[in-house]
């Protein structure tokens, strides 16, 4: 007899919690009959690990070459904690599973100093709880889920390396030691900080003197820059996350501005953890007529979890502003000003405002239901948490068995995005 229902449910929907916080929630089962088990546990497990192959050509013993494969792995454990969840008397090891629905309630402090979640084909940061019925004599009843965690980033703590740059490059072109004239191009970005939900603005003027060069298209790439590490060996991965671009007419003296939503996106570095490295960057492309060769700029980007406190609000005439061709959410908010506004502290999960610069500590007693109640100065709602581009398709681990309820299920992190779309900007 299998349960109809074996299922692990949080107290909060959306299963995303902040290093430190009390995980809670119960395990769910429903049973047409009765039943003699050992025991119900549940494990809570924290894991990063990396995996690729790399292929060599080597000889044999007779002197044939032969192609060799190397498998490059390597792990890290956050946490591993066992919960039984029946309370059983010592005069006996066996409990009872009542007929029908009855459910089992677990609480689970997280550590503090654990990596954000993160997937990716090569390697994650994973968080699940996995629920195990200990039955005597008869193959155990599994269950598998997981759940994000969103380690906080202030880029209030980097602001100075979030200032925006007013960057001027210039090219001459030659043929056959002619002159065949020069462009000159000035790249503005307000800022270098960003959240998931603010447009990344960028204005392009270009300046061509030349009667036979002209610039033929402008591109802007937001790109996701990760390295794995295994034991000596490197791999980079090199991934465009959104892409926009000015296909023209583009005259001789061109003005551009391109934006760049940041979809859910988790924040950059992924501190404490060794294994796999996250950056972003702004790629930019000033393309040009023939076999001349384009103006390729690369600008670090901060992707964080708090937005700056406080920056100017410019506006933005936006022209030849096209879609971006990535299709990589739904919808964008239709927005005109994308700057930072003023933010007293970080939104939980919950709905928390905890001040900064101290990092967010979990309240045991407090319910883990958003809080409507908003500090005066808070310019928007609490941001939601939603699901990344990049998702796993399976949470299978190597020690699970094709009978784990679960763990065949595709997942996909989800990362705090703020509602940015204002009527007009604050004051």
């Amino acid at each position: 007899m299998s349960p109809r229902t074996f299922i692990v449910k949080y107290d909060r929907p959306n299963a995303t919690y902040v290093p430190g916080e009390n995980i809670t929630g119960c395990v769910i089962i429903i049973l047409n009959e009765s039943k003699s088990v050992r025991d119900l546990k549940i494990y809570f497990k924290g894991l990063a690990s990396v995996h690729w192959t790399t292929t060599r050509t080597e000889n044999d013993i007779n002197g044939k070459p032969v192609t060799v494969t190397d498998h490059h792995h390597a792990t890290e454990k956050y946490f591993s904690i066992e919960q039984s969840l029946l309370r059983r008397s010592p005069e006996n090891d066996r409990v009872e599973l009542p007929e029908g629905q009855s459910e089992y309630y677990f609480s689970f402090q997280l550590p503090m100093n654990i990596p954000c979640s993160f997937e990716h084909e090569v390697g994650y940061i994973r968080y699940t709880a996995k629920a195990i019925v200990d039955i005597p004599w008869r193959f155990d009843w599994w269950t598998k889920t997981a759940f994000t965690v969103v380690a906080p980033f202030d880029l209030n703590s980097i602001s100075h390396q979030c200032m925006g740059i007013d960057d001027e490059t210039s090219k001459d072109y030659c043929c056959c030691c002619i002159n065949k004239g020069s462009i000159h191009v000035r790249i503005k970005v307000p800022s270098l900080g960003y959240v998931p939900g603010q447009f990344i603005m960028t204005e392009v003027i270009s300046d061509v003197k030349s009667s036979s060069i002209n610039v033929t298209k402008i591109t802007t790439k937001l790109e996701e820059v990760i390295t794995f590490y295994a034991h000596g060996s490197t791999k980079r991965e090199e991934i465009t996350i959104q892409k926009n671009q000015d296909d023209g007419p583009i005259g001789i003296h061109h003005q551009t501005n391109l934006k760049l939503y940041v979809p859910p996106i988790p924040p950059s570095n992924l501190d404490n953890c060794s294994i796999i490295q996250l950056k972003y960057r702004l790629h930019i492309h000033v393309h040009v007529s023939g076999m001349h060769k384009k103006i390729d700029k690369k600008y670090p980007i901060f992707i964080g979890t708090i937005p700056l406190f406080s920056s100017s609000w410019t506006p933005w005439t936006q022209t030849n502003d096209t879609q971006p061709s990535a299709p990589i959410i739904d919808q964008e908010p239709s927005v005109s000003i994308p700057m930072p506004i003023s933010i007293p502290g970080f939104v939980e999960p919950s709905g928390k405002i905890t001040n900064l610069p101290s990092i967010p500590q979990p309240n045991f007693n407090e319910s883990q239901t958003p809080n409507p109640s908003l500090p005066i100065g808070w310019n928007m709602p609490p941001p939601s948490y939603e699901e990344c581009m990049q998702k796993a398709n399976n949470i299978k681990d190597d020690d699970d068995s094709n009978s784990v309820y679960g763990a065949d299920q595709p997942f996909a992190p989800r990362y705090p995005v703020f509602n940015f779309m204002f009527p007009h900007p604050p004051k």
